[in-house]
C-alpha cells in the first residue's frame, strides 16, 4: 500500500451493544443475544433462531429496518469530526450490502443508499453513497476502493461501513430450505442477525490537521473469488480465501513478525470452518496461532454485509482499551457468491498530533 490509511472513528448497533465501547464489550465477555424469534417458525414449527436489536419493532422490514440500524452507527462514526462541523465538509460513503437474495431485493438496496444519503445533522455532509452490494465480503470489497481513491488523492477522508438484517420472512425462509439456519433440521447452520458497523477512514495528513488520533492503520487490503461454492456439490480447498489473504500479507508481515490478532466470519456452518482449515494448513507461518480467532457470530448472529466493519470496530477497541494481543490485526471475511476478502491493520494507535486534547 502507497501510504497508510488511517481509521479515525468507529460506530457500532449489534444486538449486543447499541455503540461501539457497549458492543466491544459484550463480544469481550462472551455477552450473547441470541432468542428465539417471537413469531417465525422452521419447517419443523419450532422457533426461529435470531439475534435481533431489540429496540426496532420486529414488524419492520425491508429496507427501513436497515436504514433506522444504520443511522446510529454512522452518526458515532462521525463524532470525531464534531468540531469541524460549521466546515460541513463533504465526504463520501462506501457502504456494505448483503447480495440479493429473497427478502432482499435490488429495490430494496436502492432505497437504503438513497435513505442513507439523505441522513440529517451530521457534522458533514455525505457527497455521495456507492453501495458494494457483495455479502459478508461488501465492507472489505468497500474499503479496497476507498483506500486506492484515497491513495489516488480523490478525497482526503470518507466512511466506510456495512449493514446487514437476515429479519425478514422471506430470507428466514430461504435459509431453512437450504439447511443453513441454525435448529433442529441442520447441524451445520447459523444465528441470522442484525447490525451495522462504520468506519471514519482519512490520509495521515488530513489526521494529522485535524488533529485526530489514529485507532489504527490500514496496511494491506486483498480481493479475491473461491469457484466452489457453498451450497453446490464442488469441494472446497479453500484456494480462494488461500490466496487472498496470500495477498493481504505478503510485503506486509515481515520475516520473524507474525499476526497476533484475527477477526472473522466463521458462523457456524462446516463449509466456512473448513476453508479456513485450508488456509491455516498453507500459511501457518504468517500468525502466532491461525486457530486462535475472534469470531462473534455466536454472540451477535451471522451479521453479512456489516461483518467487516465491525471486526474493524473490535480491532480498534481492543487497541484503545489494551487487550489487543499484539500489534498486527487481520480481518477475513468470505461471501456467498465467492468473493473473499482480507485486510492486515496495525492495531499500535499513531501518537497523538501536539495540542490533542480529545
Amino acid at each position: 500500500m502507497a501510504n497508510p490509511i488511517h481509521i479515525a472513528g468507529v460506530g457500532a448497533r449489534t444486538p449486543v451493544g447499541l455503540q461501539a465501547a457497549s458492543a466491544a464489550a459484550a463480544v469481550r465477555a462472551g455477552i450473547a443475544g441470541l432468542i428465539e424469534h417471537p413469531y417465525m417458525v422452521d419447517c419443523t414449527g419450532a422457533p426461529m433462531p435470531c439475534a435481533p436489536d431489540a429496540q426496532i419493532d420486529p414488524e419492520i422490514v425491508g429496507s427501513e429496518r436497515f436504514i433506522l440500524l444504520a443511522e446510529g452507527a454512522l452518526r458515532e462514526a462521525c463524532e470525531p469530526l464534531e468540531d469541524v462541523r460549521r466546515q460541513q465538509l463533504a465526504i463520501p460513503l462506501f457502504l456494505g450490502l448483503p447480495e440479493i437474495r429473497p427478502g432482499f431485493p435490488e429495490q430494496d438496496a436502492l432505497a437504503i443508499r438513497s435513505g442513507v444519503a439523505r441522513f440529517e445533522g451530521l457534522p458533514i455532509r455525505l457527497s455521495a453513497v456507492t453501495a458494494f452490494i457483495e455479502g459478508h465480503a461488501s465492507g472489505l470489497s468497500a474499503l479496497t476502493a476507498a483506500v486506492r481513491q484515497l491513495n489516488q488523492g480523490s478525497f482526503e477522508m470518507c466512511l466506510v461501513g456495512g449493514v446487514e438484517s437476515y429479519l425478514n420472512a422471506d430470507t428466514m425462509e430461504w435459509l431453512d430450505e437450504n439447511r443453513q439456519l441454525a435448529g433442529t433440521v441442520s447441524r451445520s447452520g447459523f444465528i441470522p442477525g442484525e447490525a451495522a458497523g462504520f468506519c471514519l477512514v482519512m490520509t495521515d495528513q488530513c489526521r494529522r490537521r485535524l488533529g485526530l488520533n489514529s485507532l489504527a492503520a490500514v496496511q494491506a487490503c486483498a480481493i479475491g473469488k473461491e469457484a466452489k461454492l457453498i451450497k453446490t456439490q464442488d469441494i472446497c480447498l479453500g484456494e480462494g480465501l488461500s490466496a487472498t489473504v496470500r495477498n493481504a500479507l505478503d510485503g506486509v508481515v515481515l520475516s520473524g513478525e507474525r499476526i497476533t490478532d484475527i477477526y472473522c466470519d466463521i458462523n457456524g456452518e462446516r463449509y466456512r470452518g473448513e476453508e479456513w482449515g485450508f488456509v491455516c494448513l498453507r500459511h501457518s507461518n504468517y500468525f502466532d496461532d491461525p486457530l486462535d480467532y475472534v469470531s462473534p457470530a455466536n454472540l451477535w448472529g451471522d451479521v453479512g454485509a456489516a461483518s467487516a466493519p465491525l471486526f474493524m470496530m473490535l480491532a480498534c477497541q481492543a487497541t484503545a482499551r489494551g487487550y489487543a494481543k499484539g500489534p498486527r490485526t487481520m480481518l477475513w471475511v468470505s461471501s456467498e457468491k465467492g468473493l473473499r476478502a482480507a485486510a492486515v491493520l496495525e492495531t499500535e494507535a499513531a501518537p497523538k498530533p501536539k495540542g490533542y486534547s480529545r
